[in-house]
């Protein structure tokens, strides 16, 4: 069972998360948090003394969740490219609920954070699940650049098209159909 303050905790977090998919990154405020959450900015500062302090643990949280994501849909799948797909399927359902990856880059690239070097190390992983390392960087390089349209605006796919790059994704990470 989670403590008052961990809930209290979590739900500032989560509303900040949430202040930022219908505002952006740049408009979020302590105030602004505080209101939505409906506390006293007190009592958010009672948890997070800064703006920095709360933007790291919504990055935190997000990369918690999105890698936990991918690691439920891995468990899920079996033999060669399974972590693959799992990567593939958990990209998919964060997308399709609002790329909240792209708020934990945003944050951690602001920070001056090493998101290249995690992103790395997760990387590595695909690369031995048993897939040709070009098709990994193929499924890669497209979700990057799903996540990127939807961040930037530029030429944002529509759900159905994002359903069929997605589909075409995990025939790739099935060993039977790449070359």
């Amino acid at each position: 069972m989670f403590s008052k303050a961990s809930q209290k905790r979590t739900l500032i977090i989560q509303t900040a998360i949430q202040y930022i998919q219908e505002n952006d990154l740049n408009s979020l405020t302590l105030d602004g948090v505080a209101g939505k959450a409906g506390i006293s900015k007190g009592g958010l500062l009672y948890h997070f003394k800064t703006k920095d302090a709360l933007q790291s643990a919504i990055a935190e949280t997000i990369m918690e969740e999105v890698m936990q994501s991918y690691e439920e849909f891995a468990s899920q799948e079996h033999g060669v490219g399974r972590l693959t797909r799992g990567f593939i399927l958990g990209s998919r359902k964060d997308l399709m609920e609002g790329a909240r990856l792209n708020i934990a880059i945003q944050i951690m690239q602001n920070e001056h954070s090493s998101i290249s070097e995690e992103y790395e190390h997760f990387l590595e992983d695909l690369m031995h699940d048993g897939l040709e390392e070009s098709s990994v960087h193929l499924i890669r390089l497209t979700l990057d650049g799903l996540y990127y349209s939807k961040l930037l605006n530029i030429a944002p796919v529509s759900e159905e098209i994002a359903e069929k790059v997605f589909e075409q994704l995990l025939q790739m990470a099935r060993k039977d159909n790449v070359s």
